[in-house]
């Protein structure tokens, strides 16, 4: 019989109560929590040992630390993105709010109106403030059904100051996700871009650059 997975910290949090563990990547590990009375969520940077310790340590410090970063540059942009309760460096771990919501994949797939003309402003937000996600997808997009709120998350592969590329890749990485999974999806491809165009006067530039990048992709 397998052991429940434990929440492994180098100090303790004061006053927590891990829940679950939602998911468990090659670069993290998300855990539900309790965190002073606060449904929240821990996301930790995990141990490579293939790495040098001393280095191991600097390259989770600083992924974490861009990482937290690019939420705040986000969410100044107006970008809803998780709250960040704390930021433990010690532990490249970060304490966030959690967001009862679906992926924007599941809520599309099980018949929920999703509006994509939003998320489509959000990106132009976002890109505006010249921030990438790194990997926008409809799996790193949370929707709330109830509330018809969105949150972006997982920001760990995104950039500040980015160039026009970085934005097509984005904008590439949403369209890919819509096909692979979703009816008609270059109609919802086109609302996304509707909400895109109305909040980043440099939408036209990275929608092109969209095609160039989809273009080298079918010539490779």
């Amino acid at each position: 019989m397998k052991e429940n997975p434990t929440l492994e910290l180098d100090s303790p949090i004061i006053d927590i109560e891990v829940k679950e563990l939602l998911s468990r990547g090659a670069e993290a590990e998300i855990w539900r929590v309790n965190w002073f009375g606060r449904d929240a969520v821990v996301k930790k940077r995990v141990k490579k040992g293939y790495r040098h310790p001393r280095l191991d340590d600097n390259i989770r410090k600083s992924r974490i630390k861009k990482e937290v970063k690019l939420m705040v540059l986000a969410r100044s942009a107006g970008v809803p993105v998780p709250i960040i309760y704390d930021l433990r460096l010690e532990d490249k771990t970060m304490i966030i709010q959690y967001f009862n919501g679906l992926r924007v994949m599941d809520a599309i797939n099980d018949g929920y109106e999703v509006d994509l003309k939003t998320i489509g402003k959000h990106i132009g937000r976002l890109h505006k403030a010249g921030v990438t996600h790194g990997d926008l997808t409809t799996s790193n997009i949370l929707f709330s059904p109830e509330s018809e709120n969105f949150c972006f998350i997982d920001f760990s592969l995104g950039e500040q100051e980015s160039s026009i590329e970085d934005m097509g890749v984005d904008l590439h990485l949403m369209r890919e996700a819509l096909i692979s999974v979703h009816d008609n999806p270059l109609e919802l491809y086109e609302e996304v871009l509707e909400g895109y165009r109305e909040v980043f006067n440099g939408a036209e530039g990275t929608i092109e650059r969209v095609k160039k990048i989809e273009s080298r992709g079918r010539y490779q």
